[in-house]
């Protein structure tokens, strides 16, 4: 065929022997047809080539720039398939109709055929048309550019939705958890999580990259952990959300925490205490020193109560200063830090600072290392109220896990005001907070004085009490 056209060429005078010959010795560079060398050397204008290789070929010339593309094929038949075989299915009625730019090549036939078997079950007739590289690579480059426009918007409308859904039923987390095929989506409601629905690998790859871009993190690191937040605006509420990516067997997990930033003012009495305990918290937080710690699982409301009796105290004569990751409840008239992951501030280091920074009441999201729990002591010693979290499984071993982490016996004896054990039970559609408050005596410091024996401060606090630890709320 090629010798054919280039007789063809020549006898026709479409072009000199001079152009022949350099379009051959570029062809030889390029291995390119020789037709699509003739058009991008501005010889032959694309129809005219077009009508002698269909003259030539036996095979129609189409162009596909005037001619209405279904777009849905060429996403079927997939970009690389396409690229590597540079074939275009661009209509189907009843045959499927391929644009080519070698027509006569029966492999790439063949791999054309077995490809739509596979995707159009039911088309057994192909009509095969030739095409110029130029024509085949513009609208290829238009495809794909109304495709991704599409995909884009139908993204966009995805993660709206699964935003807008999450925190219309109150969802505290969205957790996306990456199976081997798909991937799983849950919500976190009232403590508990339930499935929301299971998406395509290829769109959470999306929103890993989207929830990236939006808190500042690394797109291109998918093998460390990391973790972030940015503000987003769900039902014209503000919504604080904080992103943690973690590697896992099938990729990445990604759990958003969503914050609302105008939340309604905190009230002790509304989060399920009783009235006796809420009275002995109020009674905790009027103190002008010591430590007031509350212990609990993972997600039991500690931050909302440490901040519901933030509001209790007296905004105008205390100077209250917090350090939080991340910040929950915004305050107005107090000064909120927030420690974020691979900041130049860390726990310890942002106690340091806020102890000169004349404090009355300081607000510790986490007492977490050794650092920080020397530095929150030596707060409440030198006059100090200081309200924190830890991690412990009750609150007896409180005394214990702050030795642990280096505090000694004697400097914690008599610094400890008390410990609240708290968690969330679901209660008609709600959670509420129970808790168990435990006022440390003189004789409980004095057992925290010789280690705080865990068996012997629960022996002295039901002996004195009268009742039993295992009841969380019933006083």
């Amino acid at each position: 065929m090629s010798e054919r056209f280039e007789e063809i060429l020549l006898a026709k005078g479409i072009v000199t022997p001079d152009q022949l010959h350099i379009a051959l010795i570029e062809q030889e560079k390029q291995k390119d047809q020789l037709g699509d060398i003739l058009i991008d050397l501005k010889f032959v204008a694309p129809s005219v080539v077009g009508n002698l290789m269909s003259q030539v070929s036996g095979y129609d010339y189409i162009d596909l720039l005037t001619f209405p593309i279904e777009n849905e094929l060429i996403a079927q038949f997939g970009k690389e398939f396409c690229e590597r075989y540079q074939v275009i299915p661009f209509s189907l009625n009843e045959s499927l109709h391929v644009a080519m730019l070698d027509p006569e090549n029966v492999m790439i036939q063949d791999l054309v055929k077995k490809r739509s078997r596979e995707l159009l079950k039911n088309n057994a007739a192909w009509t095969f048309h030739y095409t110029n590289k130029i024509s085949l690579m513009q609208a290829l480059k238009q495809t794909y550019q109304t495709s991704k426009n599409v995909a884009d918007a139908t993204f966009e409308k995805f993660f709206v939705n699964i935003l807008n859904e999450a925190f219309s039923r109150n969802a505290s987390d969205i957790h996306f958890v990456p199976l081997e095929k798909m991937v799983l989506v849950k919500f976190r409601i009232y403590g508990e999580l339930e499935i929301y629905q299971h998406i395509e690998k290829v769109i959470f790859d999306k929103i890993l990259v989207r929830f990236k871009i939006l808190s500042h993190l690394d797109i291109t690191e998918r093998r460390r952990p990391q973790s972030g937040g940015c503000i987003l605006t769900i039902h014209d509420t503000q919504v604080d959300c904080r992103v943690s990516f973690h590697p896992c067997l099938w990729g990445e997990s990604l759990v958003v925490r969503l914050l609302s930033t105008n939340r309604d003012v905190l009230i002790l009495d509304n989060l399920g205490f009783s009235k006796k305990q809420a009275q002995v918290l109020r009674n905790l937080v009027k103190n002008p020193s010591g430590l007031f710690l509350i212990c609990g699982p993972t997600g039991s409301g500690k931050t909302t109560t440490l901040h519901a009796l933030i509001q209790l105290c007296d905004h105008v004569k205390k100077n209250i200063m917090t350090l939080e990751q991340p910040i929950e409840y915004r305050v107005d008239g107090i000064r909120q830090t927030e420690i974020k992951e691979g900041g130049v501030l860390d726990f310890a280091e942002g106690v340091r600072s806020m102890l000169r920074h004349d404090p009355d009441i300081l607000l510790i999201g986490e007492i977490r290392d050794e650092n920080t729990a020397k530095i929150a002591l030596r707060a409440s010693m030198t006059g100090h109220l200081v309200l924190a979290t830890l991690h412990a499984s009750c609150p007896f071993t409180v005394p214990a896990r702050l030795i642990d982490l280096g505090i000694s016996p004697s400097l914690l004896s008599g610094q400890i005001l008390a410990v609240l054990n708290q968690e969330l039970i679901s209660f008609e559609n709600k959670r509420k907070a129970i808790g168990q408050v435990v006022i440390f005596t003189d004789e409980m410091h004095n057992i925290v004085s010789q280690g705080g024996d865990r068996v012997k401060l629960r022996d002295l606090h039901m002996r004195s009490t009268g009742k039993s630890t295992k009841v969380l709320s019933s006083e």
